[in-house]
C-alpha cells in the first residue's frame, strides 16, 4: 500500500473536523487525502451544522480529492454488497479504497472482513 494517500470514511472525517489528535496527524502526514461521493453526501446534509460549519466543511473536500464512480467501483460495490452484506453506502466506500489501492481511515470494525482491504482503525484519542 501507498504510505501517500488515504480515503476517510464518513467517521474519520468528523473525527479530523472535531480536532482529535491521531486522525489530525494521520492527515495532516498524508499528502493525498480522498473521499468518496458518499461521505461528501453525508457530511453536507447533516441537519445540525451550521452555515460556517458547512462552508468549512466544504473547504477542506476542496483540498481532497473526490472518488467518482466510474463502472469498475459500481461493479466492485456489488460484489462487495453481495458478499460481505453492507449497506450501499458502505459497500460504495470500501469499493473505492480497493479501486485506488488506498488505506480506508475508518472506525467500522465490520470492514475488518473484506480481503484485501487495508484498513486503518485506530483514528480515536
Amino acid at each position: 500500500m501507498n504510505g501517500n494517500k488515504l480515503l476517510l470514511d464518513t467517521k474519520a472525517f468528523i473525527y479530523f473536523f472535531e480536532g482529535r489528535k491521531k486522525i489530525t496527524n494521520l492527515v495532516v502526514n498524508t499528502p493525498t487525502i480522498y473521499f468518496s461521493v458518499v461521505s461528501k453526501i453525508e457530511l453536507l446534509s447533516a441537519t445540525h451544522l451550521d452555515q460556517k460549519a458547512l462552508d468549512s466543511i466544504k473547504t477542506f473536500l476542496a483540498l481532497c480529492q473526490r472518488v467518482e464512480l466510474p463502472t469498475e467501483i459500481i461493479d466492485q460495490t456489488i460484489l462487495i454488497r453481495r458478499k460481505y452484506r453492507f449497506k450501499v453506502p458502505d459497500a460504495i466506500v470500501v469499493a473505492s479504497a480497493l479501486h485506488l489501492k488506498a488505506p480506508l481511515v475508518s472506525a467500522d470494525v465490520a470492514f475488518k472482513k473484506v480481503t484485501g482491504l487495508h484498513l486503518i482503525l485506530d483514528i480515536l484519542d
